[in-house]
């Protein structure tokens, strides 16, 4: 009960959140798996970034078709993106972001580099961890793979202490739904 009562409060806090950051941007992540259980990562070109594929959207209204271009992007037709998980990401500035990630499988197509991507690998689960780059990316996939009949919440803080890259929870992972679509 106390998640639910919780979930509305922020729900009904956004729009107050959005009229003090004039927009809060739409960040939507795709967690690509092949058939060998490998997940897609892509080192974005000129920066030391490692991530998987993701994209901002404009307007709050994302919809299939959004990720399905994505993939195509990399070469891929994918299953049905199913929602995994849905959280507010924090920045030490005041910055505010919802971040949705998505998990899909490769069902065809022929893997190519977009033009913003510097090198594309396929790595387990365990490697793709320590190679993609932002902690809370980790933090938030690990959650979502080691529950993945769950669709998760969660606040994130993201920052930099002596120049390394941080993150940590400021409210914990609750369950969205249990169901497994």
């Amino acid at each position: 009960m106390d998640k639910i009562l919780f979930l509305l409060m922020i729900l009904l806090a956004l729009p107050l959140f959005a009229q003090e950051y004039d927009e809060i941007s739409e960040f939507h992540r795709l967690l690509i798996f092949n058939a060998k259980n490998e997940i897609m990562v892509a080192k974005i070109k000129n920066t030391d970034y490692w991530v998987t594929p993701g994209l901002y959207s404009k307007n709050k209204a994302l919809t299939n078709n959004n990720l399905y271009k994505l993939a195509a992007n990399y070469g891929l037709t994918v299953t049905q993106p199913k929602l995994r998980g849905k959280f507010i990401l924090n920045n030490n500035k005041g910055l505010v972001s919802n971040r949705t990630f998505f998990k899909v499988n490769v069902s065809g197509g022929d893997l190519k580099k977009p033009n913003n991507i510097e090198e594309l690998n396929w790595l387990p689960l365990n490697d793709a961890l320590k190679v993609i780059t932002f902690p809370h990316i980790n933090m938030l996939i690990k959650q979502i793979m080691d529950y993945p009949d769950v669709v998760w919440g969660g606040t994130v803080l993201r920052y930099k202490e002596n120049n390394t890259l941080k993150s940590k929870m400021t409210t914990d992972f609750y369950p969205l739904n249990t169901n497994s679509d």
